[in-house]
């Protein structure tokens, strides 16, 4: 019985996922979910106290499970190549699915707590890998001695910047800008 609600309950946030890529969180319905998993409403319900529950463990476990692979991938790298792939991967060349899920959470953020938790959650722990990789070249000798920490805000507040242009306006002309200023400022901010 405890493998049958918790397949139904994974069952549930698996829809709702789906559903949020295909649409953004702020245009899924319950009546849509309920459809797409092919349970009673009242299922959602025995699971999640509400709404706002399922949405936000939807997204907590699809941002995490990205986290988690991006790490993965960038394990074996060193750290320069690690500081460049995250910069790639923060501004992509097209809006992808999981870079759209985040700019549905950033909007719903602004007017919830619950949802802005989670933003500010995912922030530090994206936060935390940029400031890990910089600390890890300079213990290697490859970037120069610096306040990781400070590094580390002033590169997000870059990233965070060119990522809301891109939103607001995608180009291969402003993500080029953005990626040029980005290696300048490492240059500048990180090279020996």
């Amino acid at each position: 019985m405890k493998e049958n609600r918790e397949a139904l309950r994974a069952k549930i946030l698996d829809g709702a996922i789906s559903l949020f890529i295909e649409k953004g969180i702020e245009k899924v319905t319950t009546r849509e979910l309920t459809e797409y998993v092919g349970i009673s409403r009242s299922h959602i319900y025995h699971y999640f106290p509400d709404w706002q529950t399922l949405c936000i463990e939807a997204l907590t476990e699809v941002m995490l499970a990205e986290l988690k692979e991006f790490t993965a991938e960038i394990v074996a790298l060193p750290p320069q190549e690690k500081l460049h792939t995250l910069v790639n991967s923060y501004l992509p060349d097209t809006q992808g699915d999981i870079w759209r899920l985040y700019g549905s959470l950033w909007q719903l953020a602004a007017h919830n707590e619950a949802y802005a938790a989670l933003a500010q959650l995912m922030v530090r722990k994206w936060l935390d890998l940029l400031a890990e990789i910089i600390s890890a070249g300079t213990e290697a000798g490859i970037f120069r001695s610096t306040n990781a920490a400070r590094v580390t805000r002033q590169l997000s507040a870059m990233l965070n910047g060119y990522a809301d242009q891109l939103i607001v306006m995608p180009s291969a002309e402003v993500r080029q800008e953005a990626m040029e200023d980005i290696c300048d400022f490492v240059e500048l901010v990180l090279k020996k």
